[in-house]
């Protein structure tokens, strides 16, 4: 969904109270709000009734929907702020960033696609695993959730040049995980992934 798309949604919502575009919105964000969140408080039930309050309060605001100039950012650091306040309550234990578990999805392969890519697909997740958990989940927030730099250093609350040093960290290890798969292609994929 384009940023024009989601600005009419918002406009829609705003000012006339549209169910159907605020169906449209929670569909499209839901899913990426849904990881972060069960990223951060590792429990499905926790994740799903935090990003259902956050969408609650944005139908509660949603006269002032018109506000939002950044409309993703607002709703992460809305679930993150949720997330923070949820794992500081005693009866639950603080998560460590250490935890956090990132997979490529490959959503817009079929078929031949997917026999072609799986491979390469194990090669760059096998990559990614390498890495700290810190950078596994500035690297999903930028290249699967589209987030800018910026907003990943404010939702992580990390400087740019952190974000740049993990984004940098994260395509050379990819890189490096493809070469190997290259010069091994001909092995078998079980003895490279081990």
């Amino acid at each position: 969904m384009t940023d024009t798309e989601i600005k009419y949604l918002l406009n829609d919502i705003a000012l006339n109270s549209s169910r159907a575009s605020f169906k449209r919105l929670y569909q499209f964000y839901y899913s990426q709000l849904f990881w972060f969140a069960k990223s951060i408080v590792k429990t499905e039930e926790a994740a799903e009734e935090i990003v259902d309050d956050v969408f609650l309060n944005l139908w509660i605001q949603r006269a002032r929907l018109t506000e939002i100039n950044n409309p993703a950012n607002y709703c992460y650091m809305s679930v993150k702020n949720k997330c923070l306040t949820l794992i500081s309550k005693p009866h639950l234990n603080q998560v460590s960033i250490d935890d956090v578990d990132v997979d490529i999805a490959d959503q817009a392969a079929t078929g031949e696609d997917k026999l072609i890519c799986a491979d390469t697909v194990k090669a760059i997740n096998h990559s990614l695993n390498k890495l700290s958990a810190q950078c596994k989940m500035v690297f999903k927030l930028v290249k699967e959730d589209g987030l800018k730099y910026r907003e990943v250093a404010e939702l992580l609350d990390l400087s740019v040049k952190t974000v740049e040093y993990h984004m940098g960290n994260a395509l050379k290890q990819v890189a490096i995980g493809i070469a190997d798969f290259q010069k091994n292609k001909n092995a078998v994929p079980e003895k490279i992934f081990k």
